[in-house]
């Protein structure tokens, strides 16, 4: 009965949440199940203990709906510094891949990740988004105020004896830049995490295939065991796409539902990039990317065999697949007629982990369609390119939440879908 009566304290709670926002209906359903929980064990009967263990299921099914995102346990924030290619330096840019999936979730726990996700939650059901991150003594006063406005679940892990992770991006020509560590990372574990972030019903996990399998392990063991199983996405690191980590790749491939690679990352770790590829930046024709694909599909992605390749494919947009399926979602900003880069693209770091964002968030939106969430992760992406860090956040005159002052994330997404309509006719 207690995991029956979960769908109930969702369905409670979460109505609650809509009305009342996500704060009080957080604390209540903790007080709630924390005090059922104590008194099981002083019930007289067993009638009265099956009574408790109803109530308790449907405290449970409240903190269910409550926290439903999360970023992944080796994603960072990451304060960035940007080298410009006319010399110029600009200092305490929000960032990191956790960062921009909050965007799109928050960066240096990936911000962009964060935010990525964040665009599509109002201000009442922000708080289903959680984001961990570590801030050194010399974490900045106003990028923590910046993860405050966001309104989502933070928990900040403090450092008085480390400095903040820090990345310095030199950007050399167009489209070319190098990025590197200017301090030590800290990872963030499943054991870092509040229970209630674990219990999250979507993971993504930015980290080497050797840390997959622990990653996941760590999760499935410490959160509540009659929860379903959550799903895993993964974002494989750069260093990691090379030739001699297939094998690992293939290991890791089985622990998570679904990759998410970018072209340049697979076709290295296939063998099909060229260091004429590298210099001049050709794009790869879709035939490639459904070649490659094909060759992750080859093995078990998933428990079950059934999971799906998004391979990521810059101004291509994406490659979404599956054994059964394959479809490309076009960038939302699409290159000039005459081949230039659109003017709209100011900078891509970060939109691969925004995409990733957005399509966590667009799972949820779209009853776990991966094609339909594809669409929420490029247009989470199109936010993120449009200038240099994470998208502005703001709240106009109608108290209506903004984004780059520009079209609404929805505004945008029915764009796409028109575009992706008129393509196929």
């Amino acid at each position: 009965m207690t995991l029956m009566l979960r769908p109930v304290g969702a369905l409670i709670f979460g109505i609650l949440a809509d009305i009342l926002g996500r704060k009080y209906p957080l604390m209540a359903y903790i007080i709630l199940y924390s005090v059922v929980e104590l008194a099981s064990g002083f019930a007289s009967n067993f009638t009265v203990f099956i009574i408790l263990r109803d109530i308790f299921g449907i405290a449970i099914g409240g903190e269910w709906v409550q926290v439903q995102l999360m970023l992944s346990p080796a994603e960072i924030t990451a304060i960035t510094i940007i080298a410009n290619i006319d010399g110029e330096m600009q200092r305490d840019i929000l960032g990191g891949s956790g960062v921009h999936a909050i965007y799109a979730l928050i960066e240096n726990v990936p911000l962009f990740l964060t935010l990525g996700m964040r665009i599509w939650f109002s201000s009442h059901e922000s708080k289903c988004i959680a984001y961990a991150f570590h801030a050194g003594y010399d974490f900045p006063v106003n990028l923590q105020q910046r993860l405050l406005d966001l309104n989502i679940s933070l928990t900040q892990i403090q450092h008085s004896d480390l400095l903040s992770i820090r990345g310095l991006n030199t950007f050399k020509f167009a489209n070319k830049r190098m990025f590197e560590y200017q301090a030590p990372l800290i990872e963030t574990k499943p054991v870092d995490m509040p229970i209630s972030y674990l219990n999250s019903r979507i993971f993504h996990l930015i980290c080497y295939p050797i840390e997959v399998s622990q990653y996941v392990t760590d999760i499935l063991r410490l959160r509540d065991k009659q929860l379903p199983s959550p799903i895993f996405i993964w974002e494989p690191t750069p260093e990691c796409a090379l030739k001699g980590y297939m094998q690992s790749w293939i290991e890791a491939m089985k622990m998570v539902d679904i990759i998410s690679p970018n072209h340049e990352e697979i076709a290295e770790l296939l063998g099909l990039i060229s260091e004429d590829y590298k210099k001049n930046e050709k794009l790869l024709p879709n035939e490639i990317l459904i070649h490659m694909a094909d060759k992750l599909l080859e093995h078990q992605i998933g428990s079950n065999g059934n999971g799906c390749v998004i391979i990521r494919a810059s101004r291509e947009g994406c490659l979404v697949a599956t054994k059964e399926r394959k479809e490309i979602i076009p960038a939302y900003w699409e290159p000039l007629e005459d081949g230039n880069d659109n003017p709209s693209i100011i900078d891509v770091t970060g939109a691969g982990n925004a995409f990733c964002g957005g399509f966590m968030a667009g799972l949820l939106k779209s009853n776990f369609d991966i094609f339909q969430a594809a669409l929420y992760g490029t247009i989470s992406a199109s936010f993120t390119i449009e200038q240099i860090g994470v998208p502005r956040f703001e709240i106009n005159e109608q108290d209506i939440e903004t984004w780059n002052s520009g079209d609404s994330p929805q505004i945008r997404l029915q764009n796409l879908k028109l575009r992706i309509k008129n393509l196929n006719e």
